[in-house]
């Protein structure tokens, strides 16, 4: 229980911190995308009903932050995320054993993928509410950029979580306690 508030907390604190993060120049600009590796985490290591409130917390904070009104339309609304994340921490049960086997690999690969998903169909959201496609190298940079980034930064956070059960207990069904 204590575990899943800490990690309710940190993807608040990675919702506002990622906003002061600068954009990392060598990958075209990309901005770097804590919220995504949190949650992959969660979605691998929680019991399924508290991945769904994992998820909603998590679309919801990630909708009301990116909410993207031009005008009088609204391009990216709420919801939206909400969806995504559930579908995303479904998608992930079966990787579940792997992951509390020890293989962090299986964490690594998904915040990549779930960040890349994410930021394109964020983009597919704009691009279909305003009526034209552009895809070019720069908007490549700031959509795949953000995946590496994720993929590098999922295992600091996974072995940051290893190290927290010091105080914390890690258990799993059945009552045995894991690392």
């Amino acid at each position: 229980m204590i575990r899943s508030i800490v990690l309710f907390a940190a993807i608040y604190l990675a919702l506002v911190a990622q906003e002061f993060v600068p954009p990392v120049p060598f990958l075209g600009g990309a901005h770097l995308l804590l919220v995504p590796v949190l949650f992959c985490y969660g979605a691998l290591w929680l019991p399924f009903p508290a991945v769904l409130g994992l998820s909603l917390f998590t679309g919801l904070l990630s909708d009301l932050a990116f909410l993207h009104v031009v005008g009088d339309r609204v391009e990216i609304g709420l919801g939206w995320s909400m969806l995504f994340y559930v579908f995303l921490g479904t998608a992930l049960r079966p990787l579940q054993p792997l992951f509390h086997q020890g293989r962090w690999e299986v964490h690594c690969l998904a915040s990549g993928a779930a960040t890349l998903s994410l930021l394109l169909l964020q983009y597919s959201m704009v691009c279909l509410r305003r009526g034209s496609f552009l895809f070019d190298w720069n908007v490549c940079w700031h959509i795949a950029g953000p995946a590496v980034l994720a993929l590098l930064l999922a295992p600091v956070v996974y072995f940051f979580f290893q190290l927290l059960p010091a105080g914390i207990p890690l258990r799993r069904r059945g009552g045995k306690r894991l690392t």
